[in-house]
């Protein structure tokens, strides 16, 4: 059991896309084994009409297009209902229709008050989903489980730390230590040039430290390959079978806080592994 998740936000956006969700069930399985609350947001987002001389036809179009919305996500809300009476998990559904500078408030008001937040991932890079993932990493104080199409289950018997010493990398670690100290095994997997990792060990000195909370760890240096680090992260949480990568997300640039940057960027777009962030 991970004892300091007492609460989970589970995040789901209906866009009117036929798109699959693993979020509910992971983020279900992720209560069910931390005896946790979980808050499930089955949100719609709505069309706003920014033209008041619309025409009616028009108008009638965008009622209708947000009562099919409110209708699929009370859908979704019901079922998730019943997913978590099956799990066992005491849960609260909500289903807020909202525009999307509205439901990203109030993702984030609702992430600040729970223990993490999960949410499915998303390719593409503009996309309202995605953009909800960059706010709550950004703006929410609190860490993101970022769930990959087919992962219903919450497991963390092999995690992976993706470390470079930053501040970061350092608070995901302090917020993923509950589950580091559940793990069989975790791997601190250190990437640098050969120059870099000929001067020092990157994750030497955080060894001695999670020990000391209990937490089964070893220590790995790779040296970058050439399709970079995004890609030497995957190949590695592939070869150890991971169940989870715990990681600091980064965007790269402060003129444009709402861009990620690449190597976090690349593994939202491509991870069969569920991500563990913090900022």
């Amino acid at each position: 059991m991970v004892h300091n998740i007492k609460s989970v936000l589970i995040g789901m956006t209906e866009e009117g896309v036929d798109e699959p969700s693993s979020a509910l069930a992971y983020g279900l399985s992720m209560a069910q084994q931390s005896g946790a609350h979980a808050t499930i947001q089955a949100a719609s987002l709505k069309v706003v009409m920014g033209n008041t001389f619309l025409s009616n036809m028009a108008s009638n179009l965008v009622a209708s297009h947000n009562r099919r919305l409110r209708e699929l996500a009370a859908h979704v809300a019901e079922r998730a209902r019943g997913e978590a009476a099956a799990a066992g998990v005491a849960a609260s559904v909500e289903t807020p229709q909202l525009a999307y500078g509205q439901l990203v408030d109030l993702f984030i008001a609702q992430a600040r008050v729970h223990d993490v937040a999960v949410l499915d991932a998303e390719v593409a890079t503009v996309n309202a989903d995605r953009g909800l993932i960059e706010a709550l990493l950004f703006e929410s104080g609190r860490p993101v489980v970022v769930v990959p199409p087919g992962v219903d289950v919450f497991k963390h018997a092999r995690v992976m730390i993706a470390w470079d010493a930053s501040a970061r990398a350092t608070r995901a670690v302090n917020d993923a230590m509950g589950i580091l100290q559940s793990a069989a095994s975790v791997e601190l997997l250190a990437i640098g040039s050969e120059k870099e990792l000929a001067h020092e060990v990157p994750g030497a000195e955080l060894a001695p430290h999670l020990a000391r909370h209990g937490v089964n760890v070893d220590v790995k240096n790779i040296v970058v390959g050439h399709d970079g680090v995004a890609e030497t992260l995957r190949e590695q949480a592939s070869l150890i079978g991971a169940d989870l990568i715990v990681m600091g997300a980064f965007h790269h640039s402060r003129m444009r806080e709402w861009v990620l940057g690449g190597v976090t960027q690349s593994l939202l777009e491509d991870c069969k592994v569920p991500l563990f962030m913090s900022y």
